[in-house]
């Protein structure tokens, strides 16, 4: 698992886990370890009217597009943002 961060890029309305200075997309339905007070909870991505994500399949969190959350995720898992396929 590589720690990072999650942000929401406003020009493509997605959300991006950056690790150093590396892009990965972050879409709807992906599984990712969110931190929360140092701990990292297993986090699943989810839309619907607003973005949120369900912590260890029983809390609701919503996630704010103006925030930055500290993440832990598995990157061979995910493309790169700007990968041509």
């Amino acid at each position: 698992m590589n720690r990072g961060i999650l942000v929401f890029d406003q020009n493509e309305q997605e959300w991006r886990a950056w690790i150093g200075q590396e892009a990965f997309h972050i879409v709807q339905g992906d599984t990712f370890e969110l931190r929360v007070q140092d701990r990292y909870f297993k986090a699943y991505l989810e839309k619907d009217w607003e973005w949120f994500v369900t912590l260890n399949f029983e809390v609701v969190f919503t996630l704010h597009t103006h925030e930055v959350y500290k993440i832990r995720i598995n990157k061979q898992h995910h493309m790169k943002a700007g990968a041509p396929f």
